[in-house]
């Protein structure tokens, strides 16, 4: 590296900063209750889910160190399971029943293990996304603030229509029945009470994994028609289009309530997941603030030209480094270029387990820590900018954009 020494002072500072992460899946007490281990710990991170995560059976941990080891997740799920639990040890088939058992010995031992393992290290608060029950801080408001994900009600057309992970719209918040817009308002309750009660400090959607994240057009009509249709009764443009309708509602009701949007772009559906499709609805909403995740990856520099020309536009390398680390380089450098706000541009580890979510606090200093250094050793930046810079990108921003602090 032609700046190292530049490149340690940043992460020296870098590393003595509070974290604040706009995403996290953290799982629930009751998870991490049923017992650890380096298989259950790999099957529920990153590297799990791209590669395929072992059994416990020596061949399938094989497999995975042969296919995996090299990847941004493994590297940093490495980093980060190593700093947790103490542990120096590289992960081989040699060490793997020794890094085992002092998981699952650390997690035995307390229970509040995975959460003071996210204080210990650094995180002073993360915006939680659960997915499975949405709005939750899991028990623990001193360190999760909820966002609200929204996914689920886009699917609500019918008591029996069942959404994503066997979601059940109408049966979990208890719809009666009546009209559209007798739904959209309960929706519109059921968000707000728990924004008035200090539980939520965004609504979130995710769909790119399911559907084009254009949502458009907007048809009150059509969205009419299609409600209280049987799900057997109904096409996938239906879907589609009452979908729509629920998002936009949605994007109103951001706006009245002054929380950002968070909204999923790049992996998912790649056939329709680019952040320039979203252009429609950015213009349709300038009051709403899209917080467009994971820097649009692999189409980062798309989210680079949306904030460019629209205001209403966030960028988060929420993932990015985990994903791609040389990616989140690249895309922090266009962000910080391009950006109309500095302080607009935030991150999150998007992570299940403490492990996995140190390892990626672990990488977002060391982007941070690069793209400063190289900004700095060109002459862009000064050392005491490159502090101020670090402190906005680690933690303000965060504070800023989602608690208005």
């Amino acid at each position: 590296m032609i700046y190292e020494a530049e490149f340690e002072a940043v992460y020296r500072h870098v590393s003595d900063l509070p974290a604040f992460s706009d995403h996290e899946h953290h799982q629930t007490d009751a998870f991490f209750a049923q017992g650890m281990s380096l298989d259950k710990a790999l099957a529920s991170s990153y590297v799990g889910w791209i590669f395929q995560p072992p059994d416990g059976s020596p061949e399938s941990r094989e497999a995975l160190l042969d296919n995996a080891r090299f990847s941004s997740c493994f590297v940093w799920f490495e980093k980060g399971m190593q700093a947790v639990h103490g542990i120096t040890e590289r992960i081989t088939l040699d060490s793997w029943e020794r890094i085992s058992a002092q998981i699952e010995r650390a997690h035995a031992e307390d229970s509040d293990f995975h959460w003071k393992a996210l204080e210990k290290h650094g995180y002073e608060r993360l915006v939680l996304d659960t997915y499975w029950n949405p709005g939750d801080d899991n028990g623990h408001g001193e360190l999760f603030v909820p966002a609200f994900r929204i996914d689920k009600l886009m699917y609500g057309h019918h008591a029996e229509a069942v959404a994503p992970d066997d979601f059940v719209p109408w049966a979990r918040y208890g719809f009666p029945g009546g009209s559209l817009d007798d739904y959209v308002e309960a929706m519109r309750d059921i968000i707000r009470k728990r924004h008035d009660a200090g539980k939520l400090v965004a609504l979130k959607c995710a769909e790119a994994y399911h559907r084009p994240i254009d949502f458009l057009p907007d048809d009150h009509e059509a969205a009419r028609d299609v409600f209280g249709k049987h799900p057997r009764e109904t096409t996938s443009q239906e879907h589609l289009l009452f979908g729509n309708y629920v998002f936009n509602r949605c994007c109103e009701l951001a706006a009245e309530l002054d929380v950002p949007f968070q909204i999923h772009t790049g992996f998912g559906q790649l056939q329709g997941s680019e952040p320039m499709k979203l252009i429609g609805i950015i213009e349709r909403h300038p009051r709403t603030r899209f917080v467009l995740f994971h820097a649009g990856f692999p189409w980062t520099h798309q989210v680079a030209g949306l904030a460019h020309n629209y205001r209403n536009v966030y960028p988060s390398l929420s993932w990015t480094a985990t994903i791609c680390t040389s990616a989140a380089v690249r895309a922090l450098h266009d962000y910080i270029d391009v950006t109309p706000s500095i302080n607009t541009i935030t991150w999150g580890s998007d992570s299940w387990i403490p492990e996995e979510s140190v390892g990626a606090l672990l990488a977002w200093r060391y982007v941070i820590a690069t793209v400063l250094a190289e900004r700095i050793h060109d002459g862009r930046l000064s050392a005491a900018d490159a502090h101020l810079l670090a402190r906005k990108l680690m933690f303000e921003n965060g504070w800023r954009v989602y608690m208005h602090a």
